[in-house]
C-alpha cells in the first residue's frame, strides 16, 4: 500500500485541476503524505480519527487534535489549502518556475510580500535531507552572479557573488548537479563543498586552480588547465552549461533582481528542477515537493526576509 501511496500523483494539469478543486481532497492527499501508513495519534497511537469543522484530524480515543500544516511552512495560513496546492503545481512544473509577480495574480493574492514569502517557503522545501552524493565523474567549477562593475575579473572580483558547481557527466549527458553560494575560492572551502556533495574515488574535474589540489587525495583528480588547451570550450563544459542557465533565469524569470542573502534559495531550487527534468510525469515533482512540505519545520516571514547569509557554506 505504502508503494501505491508514493506513486500517486496527477499525469497533467487537466487532471490536477479536477483533482484538487475541493479543500477535502487536498487535505486527503496532505494526509497521505503525512501518514502514509494511515492516520496515528501521535499521543496515543490510535488510528481512529474524524475530521473537525477547523480542518483538525481529533483521535477518536483521546481527542487530541492534528493539524495538517501546524509545524511546517504552512503553519498558521489562512489561505485555503486549494491555493497551496496551486503554488506547489505552478513551482514544480513550469520549466522557468514562477515569480512572486506572476503567483500574486495567479492566485489573486492581496500583496506581493504575500506571494514571495510563500515562494520562498517552497524553496526551503527543494532539499531532500540524506540525498546521495554526485558519482563517477564529476566537473567542478565557480561562476560569478552579479551586475557589471569595473575593476578585477574571475576569481577575487568585487561586487559578485560566487556560486560553485558540481557536475555528473556521461560523455555529452548531464547527470545531477549541486549548486552552492561560497564566501571565497580558498582550499578549505572548495575542499568542503565537493566533499561534501562527490562520493570519494569518483574522477573530479577542474581547472588548473590551486585551491583544487586537495582532490588528489581522495579523488581521481583530472586537472584541464585552459592556457595549455586549444579548444577552450572543452574546459568544463558541463558547469560553463549550467552557469549560463542559471544566469538565463535569474535574468528572465526574476529579472535579475534577488538579494543576496536569498541567493541559496534561488540556487537550491533550480537544482530541484533541473535533477527532475527527465521524469516522465510532471506531476512527479509536484508529489515530491508536497511530501516535503508535509514533512518541513515551521518558518516566519522574519526568517525568510533575515535569508541565508551568501557566505553560508551549507550541504545541499
Amino acid at each position: 500500500m505504502k508503494d501505491l501511496i508514493i506513486e500517486d500523483f496527477p499525469m497533467s494539469e487537466i487532471e490536477f485541476e479536477k483533482r484538487f478543486n475541493t479543500e477535502r481532497a487536498c487535505m486527503d492527499y496532505l494526509a497521505k503524505m503525512k501518514w502514509p501508513e494511515g492516520f496515528s495519534c501521535h499521543r496515543c497511537g490510535h488510528r481512529g480519527y474524524w475530521i473537525s469543522a477547523k480542518r483538525l484530524y481529533i483521535c477518536t480515543r483521546c481527542e487530541t487534535g492534528h493539524s495538517l500544516t501546524a509545524g511546517t511552512v504552512m503553519h498558521g495560513t489562512k489561505k485555503p489549502l486549494t491555493y497551496w496546492f496551486k503554488a506547489m503545481w505552478w513551482f514544480t512544473t513550469r520549466k522557468s518556475g514562477v515569480n512572486a509577480v506572476n503567483l500574486k495574480e495567479l492566485l489573486g493574492l492581496g500583496s506581493y510580500q504575500t506571494a514571495w514569502a510563500w515562494l520562498h517557503k517552497l524553496r526551503r522545501c527543494t532539499i531532500r535531507q540524506n540525498r546521495e552524493p554526485l558519482s563517477d565523474n564529476v566537473e567542478v567549477d565557480e561562476f560569478f552572479i552579479g551586475g557589471q562593475k569595473p575593476g578585477k575579473r574571475g576569481r577575487g572580483a568585487d561586487g559578485k557573488t560566487i556560486v560553485l558547481a558540481a557536475v555528473e557527466k556521461d560523455g555529452n549527458r548531464f547527470g545531477r548537479i549541486r549548486l552552492q553560494v561560497v564566501p571565497d575560492c580558498s582550499g578549505d572551502t572548495l575542499e568542503r563543498f565537493v566533499c561534501t556533495n562527490v562520493i570519494p574515488g569518483s574522477c573530479v574535474r577542474t581547472d588548473g586552480w590551486k585551491g583544487y589540489n586537495f582532490a588528489s587525495k581522495n579523488y581521481i583528480h583530472d586537472k584541464v588547465i585552459a592556457s595549455e588547451t586549444v579548444d577552450k570550450n572543452s574546459v568544463l563544459p558541463g558547469v560553463h552549461r549550467i552557469a549560463s542557465l542559471v544566469k538565463r533565469l535569474m535574468l528572465g524569470t526574476f529579472q535579475g533582481r534577488f538579494g543576496r542573502e536569498h541567493l541559496q534559495s534561488y540556487m537550491d531550487e533550480y537544482v530541484f528542477r533541473f535533477n527532475r527534468r527527465t521524469s516522465r510525469n510532471i506531476g512527479k515533482k509536484f508529489m515530491r515537493i508536497v511530501q516535503q512540505v508535509s514533512s518541513s519545520t515551521k518558518t516566519t516571514y522574519k526568517q525568510i526576509v533575515g535569508g541565508v547569509s551568501p557566505y553560508c557554506l551549507l550541504a545541499n
